[in-house]
């Protein structure tokens, strides 16, 4: 059962990103929107966290180094226990360069803005109890 929030604590949010400035910017972000957040700097990390964690929301960037977000995704996706937990995929390529986007349930373009980040995962797995402090 994904950790969407029902257990009382705030939804919690894998996300699987290599640029460390933009990794603590998000993490930030979705904090303050009242979410959750557990960090993986690559797909082989993010992998092992799923192991120890089950997300409400997994958001991973595409081209990262050790296991792409593609590749990360597809082993994912091999495995029904995560059939239910949606994964938002965000990459600086042109998205009619990225493979796989049929696997995902939502793509943004990195650049595209917070409030677009923090209304997709909205749509995705819901507001928060809690709220954010926004």
């Amino acid at each position: 059962m994904c950790d969407n929030g029902r257990d009382g604590l705030a939804p919690l949010v894998l996300l699987v990103e290599d640029e460390l400035g933009l990794s603590k910017l998000m993490v930030m972000i979705l904090e303050e929107e009242g979410y959750r957040v557990v960090e993986a700097a690559n797909g082989v990390q993010g992998l092992a966290l799923l192991e120890q964690e089950m997300p409400a929301l997994i958001i991973t960037d595409y081209m990262m180094p050790e296991m792409n977000g593609v590749e990360m995704v597809r082993t994912i996706r091999r495995n029904p226990a995560y059939d239910a937990v949606p994964i938002l995929m965000m990459s600086a390529a042109m998205p009619q360069q990225v493979p796989g986007r049929d696997l995902v349930d939502a793509f943004l373009a990195k650049g595209t803005g917070l409030e677009r980040l923090t209304s997709t995962v909205r749509a995705l797995i819901g507001q928060p109890r809690s709220g954010g402090s926004a």
